[in-house]
């Protein structure tokens, strides 16, 4: 057991060494943060990070969460990683083609009503919650969309499409992947 974590350190550190010599070549415009505003108005703030890996692809991971109650908005945090081909003439930019995955987690809460006249003839109703149900299920899904490009390097997109969750809840059985984004390419 000694030998398996000395064996991990020294592994950690050497890859944490080789990482720091190679820091210098990293190109800094080969990375964008961006900001949903289209899902920012719907309740769930996303932000996102993104990765070129070539002029005209990239890989990236959205990140959002609903920040509204569940009796209001179901769904609570969805992680989004995805791989995006673009057919731009700039690069990294112009029209785009995605596929995605999710992790997204949902929190309902069912209720149970009861209508009837009290002592006075009045109407009324009492409600109880009658369960609570958390559910985290994993997708896959696609969408398309158009990235602008400044000379300051700042971003705009748009973009729509959905996935598909597998899992046990028969509610949400899909997501939402739509947005208009704004961010900077550093």
């Amino acid at each position: 057991m000694r030998t398996r974590l000395l064996s991990l350190f020294i592994l950690s550190m050497s890859l944490f060494v080789s990482a720091q010599e190679t820091e210098e070549t990293i190109d800094l415009t080969k990375q964008e943060l961006k900001l949903n505003l289209g899902m920012s108005v719907a309740g769930i703030p996303e932000v996102t990070y993104e990765y070129f890996l070539e002029d005209n692809s990239s890989i990236g991971l959205s990140i959002g969460v609903g920040l509204d109650e569940p009796e209001d908005l179901s769904l609570r945090f969805i992680a989004t990683p995805y791989y995006r081909l673009f057919f731009g003439k700039k690069k990294n930019a112009g029209f785009f083609i995605e596929a995605n995955s999710a992790i997204a987690s949902y929190r309902d809460t069912y209720y149970s009503y009861e209508y009837f006249y009290d002592d006075n003839g009045n109407y009324s109703e009492t409600r109880e919650s009658v369960y609570d149900e958390k559910t985290t299920n994993f997708g896959l899904g696609a969408a398309v969309g158009f990235k602008l490009l400044t000379r300051n390097n700042y971003v705009g997109e748009i973009y729509a499409g959905a996935g598909r969750l597998f899992g046990d809840s028969n509610d949400f059985e899909v997501y939402p992947r739509l947005g208009i984004s704004i961010g900077k390419r550093f």
